[in-house]
């Protein structure tokens, strides 16, 4: 850059920022600066006066008498040398200053001997220009009483600078205001409405005439206009502004009396000594509607219409919360997937259907049913553990089940397999999955026992008990061995594809098996004394392989999946800030994930160690969004960051118009709440469009990539990789 020829202040940045937030568009005239400058031509009995701001690299003139050029270069400015102070400057004969001496504008026309320049400051201190009075011969310095009234023709630019700009606010402001959705109403200290934009109209009914000048509690519910009141007079005799500065959800009313939810942020201000609301209103009618719906779709199931397994735990939950005694039943079909794979899902939907409808009549009136996916029901009955009366329900339900059904001009003949489980009080269950699960042992043991049976479940049972036995043996020499290893799936962005995080699974390599998928030993490995060991090591080795690919130049995330065991453990938060600390990952590359079935009758007391640790930076995931147990409440309760969209609501979104709107419901809800989404399941380059459209910007799924161990993906993504592919 060429040196610069003049001098510079010290907040020279600040000060041209300043200078362009008025806008002055340049040396175009305006009238207000025009009556300055002849006003100091006639204080001071001088041929020139100009108004100056300092550019860059120029000055321009906003006003000038007996000076024909609208703009010069900075180098040659004299007001480039009044910024250097807040004092006026005065050249009483520039041909006797040496910075002056030799200027263009001195030796040649317009041939400048006297200048003398008041700063024009503005109210933040910076320095823009001047206001100058120039002759052509030498003058005698200005007294202190002329450079006063040089000044205060400067403050006279700086507040016309000032009403141009509130000039502006207010014509954007108002612009703002006719444009925007929300609703923006003012109102003073009384109460009485004093703005109301096109939005508001259209929110309440009420047009401009009929609002302005009308309480603003004809907007208020009234159940909620005392409160309001009562609000107002705090404030108005100095108490606390509760709501000022905040965003919060009430209710509104309309013209016609009808209510309706609203989002209302609020600011005060004095006008003088009187107070000012002003209330900016969203309508969050659709938000509520949406939320009711994600509330339906994860709480009924959408072909049978019944409750669905989230429902159905939430009132065992209560069961064991009122008293303990209950009975439960877990109902499966027998035969159903013959019936599916030979007619067809269609045929298949409508047995499931009838089946869910002959379930609800078994059971009689009282007692609650629900789908809890694929073809098994559950039966729950409250208050009650008689095993007589199980027992009658249960075989009604057998009955009813192995009656033909007509569907589609053809019959199908289909049985049910029961299993029950008597709970007399507090001692048997600690949770409603523990309870669930131990009907589901007595339903495959009924089942294995041949079918079209009720099985009450007993505390051992044969078989499966030997199995968990078993498996648990060999997990446990298989940790010790060091037989467990993780593989990682990549997470990426949509549309673009682009690598962001990685999850990562336990797999098994079994001597004699190979490489077992954790359905094999998950479930008892979950359960079992050794979830919080190998939760620990999973912890630290995913902690490891994020940190590798962090050092190799491909920093990404690591999700980390949680059991709920370790979640119970005292010592989770300090294991976590061990495995970060030892591998030297940076918290926000640390994802944790936790299920639904995890988190599921746990305490609060899980909350807080999770909390911690997102304040550290470390997210946290809601995994299998939708399929299970989560509930609203749920999302409240835990510090989430982030929900995964479970693969069951994008196998068929390209072709199931509901699982298309619980996708969408799931990312405007994430959007509300504030957390990020991913979805899980992509197979597909549609499924992946479709995503994209939704708004969806992130996805995990074998269409990007298949889990794969530590030492693939490092070949497959690493920046080396990336090089030797191009």
């Amino acid at each position: 850059m060429p040196s610069r020829r003049f001098p510079q202040p010290a907040d020279e940045r600040q000060r041209l920022q300043a200078l362009r937030s008025y806008r002055l568009d340049g040396p175009v005239p305006e009238a207000e600066f025009d009556h300055i400058v002849r006003l100091a031509v006639d204080i001071f009995d001088v041929p020139t006066a100009l108004v100056s701001f300092v550019a860059e690299d120029q000055q321009f003139f906003k006003a000038r008498v007996g000076f024909a050029a609208c703009e010069t270069s900075r180098d040659v400015s004299f007001c480039a040398h009044a910024l250097m102070s807040d004092d006026v400057l005065v050249i009483p004969d520039a041909r006797a200053d040496e910075r002056f001496a030799t200027n263009p504008l001195v030796t040649g026309h317009p041939f400048i001997r006297f200048y003398a320049g008041a700063p024009v400051v503005t109210p933040t201190g910076h320095r823009l220009g001047s206001v100058c009075i120039i002759d052509t011969e030498p003058r005698a310095p200005l007294t202190e009483r002329e450079q006063r009234v040089l000044q205060g023709l400067a403050k006279v630019v700086v507040d016309h600078l000032e009403r141009r700009r509130l000039d502006l606010v207010r014509h954007a402001a108002k612009e703002m205001a006719s444009t925007t959705p929300d609703a923006i109403v003012c109102s003073d200290e009384n109460g009485t409405i004093s703005f109301w934009n096109a939005a508001a109209e259209r929110m309440f009914g009420f047009n401009c005439v009929e609002a302005v000048g009308m309480p603003l509690t004809s907007i208020i519910p009234p159940e909620f206009r005392a409160g309001h009141e009562a609000g107002m007079a705090r404030v108005l005799a100095g108490g606390e502004r509760r709501l000022a500065g905040k965003t919060v959800e009430i209710r509104g009313q309309r013209q016609n009396g009808e209510q309706f939810p609203i989002e209302l942020s609020l600011a005060t201000w004095n006008d003088g000594d009187r107070l000012q609301v002003g209330s900016i209103i969203r309508d969050v009618s659709e938000r509520h509607r949406a939320r009711e719906r994600v509330r339906y779709l994860t709480h009924f199931d959408r072909l049978t219409d019944l409750p669905n397994r989230t429902q159905f735990l939430e009132k065992v939950n209560e069961a064991l919360t009122a008293s303990g005694c209950f009975t439960l039943l877990q109902m499966g079909l027998d035969r159903f997937k013959v019936v599916n794979g030979s007619m067809g899902m269609a045929i298949g939907d409508l047995v499931l259907t009838e089946a869910a409808r002959r379930v609800v009549v078994a059971a009689g009136a009282g007692v609650f049913v629900a789908r809890l996916g694929a073809d098994e029901f559950g039966i729950l009955v409250a208050g009650s553990d008689d095993p007589i009366a199980a027992d009658i329900i249960g075989q009604e339900i057998l009955q009813r089940i192995g009656e033909p059904f007509h569907i589609g001009g053809s019959v199908s003949h289909l049985g049910a397999s029961i299993g029950i489980v008597l709970c007399p009080g507090l001692s048997h269950f600690d949770a409603a999955d523990a309870a669930l699960k131990a009907a589901l042992l007595a339903l495959q043991h009924a089942k294995m026992a041949g079918g079209r049976r009720c099985e009450v479940f007993q505390p051992q049972l044969g078989r499966q008990a030997d199995y968990r036995h078993r498996i648990e043996d060999e997990l446990r020499q298989a940790f010790a061995r060091d037989e467990f290893e993780l593989h990682f799936q990549p997470q990426v962005t949509l549309p673009d594809a682009s690598l962001v995080g990685a999850e990562a699974l336990l797999r098994w390599r079994h001597p004699l098996r190979g490489l077992l998928s954790p359905a094999v030993f998950l479930p008892i490995l979950e359960t079992s004394d050794m979830a919080i060991a190998i939760g620990r090591w999973i912890l630290r080795e995913g902690c490891s392989f994020a940190a590798e690919m962090a050092a190799n130049g491909t920093p990404i995330r690591v999700g980390v999946n949680l059991f709920a065991a370790q979640l119970r453990d005292v010592g989770f938060f300090d294991d976590v800030l061990a495995a970060l600390a030892s591998t030297g990952l940076s918290t926000h590359f640390l994802e944790l994930e936790i299920t639904e079935t995890t988190v599921l009758g746990l305490d609060e007391s899980v909350v807080a160690p999770l909390r911690r640790l997102r304040d550290l930076g470390v997210k946290i995931a809601f995994d299998d969004y939708g399929t299970g147990y989560a509930s609203l409440s749920l999302l409240k309760r835990y510090p989430l960051t982030r929900l995964k969209i479970d693969r069951e609501f994008i196998r068929d979104l390209d072709t199931d118009p509901d699982d298309a709107a619980i996708v969408k419901a799931v990312l405007a809800m994430g959007a509300s709440l504030g957390l990020e989404v991913i979805a899980e399941g992509i197979e597909t380059a549609e499924q992946a469009v479709a995503l994209a459209a939704f708004g969806c910007r992130e996805a995990q799924g074998y269409r990007f990539g298949k889990p794969v161990s530590a030492e693939a993906f490092y070949q497959l993504f690493s920046p080396a990789s990336d090089s030797a592919a191009a």
